[in-house]
């Protein structure tokens, strides 16, 4: 049974039915005409789903994102980073890899980041020499959502019931190591190397200046949930309105009508993760009665040791993240493999900073790689040109996975340096 609903699965989302829909019709289907379950069972299972206090972080940083879209303080960001990095060898890449990094963290949405900077760095980076296709899968990798305040790690804590403010101080370093890792893989190769200009000193300052207050909001935000002034909805909540207020004084680009853009974005990105939240709910009670948690989770376990799992796990948010979006890829891996996670001796803490990793690199591995596809677009070419540097860099995101998993402190000195 779990095969035939496996393939209606793909079927639907093959037709182009959307996701969430083909969970929850799926899961009705199946649970009254198979299981005899009773739909107010499924519906109570997607309800709880989304009944999470933590989850309002979850619109309150992607209108944080937004605005920052809208207002055009990307723009300064990127311009900062050009200004950096840009006299050195590879330097457009390197200030890709840092803008678009920061920027995905505070978006809320890989896809967002890689429209917002994509669309400035990717015109620069082609008139300069850089191959579109090198530059677009860059961009789709760089672009992983790992770096905190990432709303990933809000879903896995709302699923988990981990502490947000542990989470995000573990993925600090693992989110700045994909970044050096991306930086080392472009510069190895010849598309990567190429200069574009002397250092400029009044440029770099005048940068600066423009781009200090959103530089500063990082800062104001952790600082804020590290310390416990303000749990992760309220620093949401103020980050949002750190952008308004910062807007109003330096830059004067958030426009009412850019307001209501923004505001429109978050309430249909909320919506949308919302409802494939409660699809994921549907579909996982269903598996729930075909055994096929408990199938999974065995075989996890007959791997033997901790490295057997985490191989074993990557493989999987691998294929699953060629056909899946990396919210649901996250879900479904969380609510099955969490607690064989705990028995073999993982951190709830470091699994959650691994978890997302791994489900987050499908967005950028072929077939599916929804986040290559998006940078094809932003660079106008066709994404099977950017395959090839797609599986390059993606093999990078991959290794520095590994080393994630299999060095725990790499993600848990901060967290017991801030919290004990």
């Amino acid at each position: 049974m779990l095969g035939i609903n496996l393939s209606l699965l793909v079927l639907l989302m093959a037709i182009g039915v959307p996701i969430f829909a083909a969970f929850i019709g799926i899961s009705m289907l199946s649970g009254i005409s198979v299981f005899s379950i009773p739909p107010t069972v499924i519906v109570t299972q997607m309800v709880s789903m989304v009944n999470s206090y933590i989850l309002l972080a979850l619109p309150m940083f992607l209108l944080a994102g937004f605005l920052m879209t809208e207002s055009g303080s990307a723009g300064y960001l990127v311009d900062f980073f050009e200004a950096l990095l840009g006299h050195l060898h590879g330097g457009l890449a390197l200030a890709l890899i840092v803008s678009v990094g920061f920027f995905s963290a505070f978006s809320g949405s890989t896809l967002a980041a890689i429209v917002a900077i994509g669309s400035i760095m990717l015109p620069r980076m082609k008139e300069a020499g850089y191959s579109p296709a090198f530059s677009a899968a860059l961009l789709s990798v760089a672009s992983i959502d790992i770096i905190p305040p990432s709303n990933f790690f809000i879903l896995y804590c709302a699923v988990t019931e981990t502490s947000v403010g542990q989470v995000f101080a573990a993925g600090l370093v693992p989110g700045l190591l994909l970044l050096f890792a991306l930086v080392v893989a472009s510069v190895i190769l010849p598309q990567g190397r190429i200069t574009t200009g002397k250092f400029d000193w009044v440029r770099l300052k005048s940068a600066t200046i423009k781009a200090l207050p959103v530089l500063g909001m990082p800062i104001l935000i952790l600082g804020t949930i590290f310390t416990g002034v303000l749990t992760a909805v309220e620093a949401g909540a103020m980050a949002s309105l750190y952008i308004v207020v910062v807007d109003l004084i330096f830059y004067r680009g958030l426009k009412w009508s850019k307001f209501w853009s923004a505001a429109k974005l978050t309430v249909t990105n909320t919506a949308m993760i919302y409802l494939l939240m409660a699809g994921i709910g549907a579909i996982v009670t269903i598996f729930q009665y075909t055994g096929f948690p408990s199938t999974l989770a065995n075989i996890a376990k007959e791997a033997g040791s901790l490295p057997g799992f985490i191989v074993l796990f990557v493989i999987v948010a691998a294929i699953l993240g060629t056909f899946l979006d990396a919210v649901p890829t996250l879900y479904i891996l969380a609510i099955m493999l969490f607690t064989t996670a705990m028995t073999l001796g993982f951190d709830p803490v470091h699994f959650g900073v691994f978890l997302c990793m791994a489900s987050l690199m499908g967005m950028a591995t072929p077939p599916m790689a929804i986040g290559l596809y998006t940078s094809s677009a932003v660079a106008q070419i066709s994404p099977h040109k950017a395959v090839p540097y797609g599986f390059y860099f993606v093999g990078v995101g991959f290794l520095v996975c590994f080393i994630v998993a299999f060095f725990p402190q790499l993600s848990l000195w901060l967290v017991n340096l801030i919290y004990g």
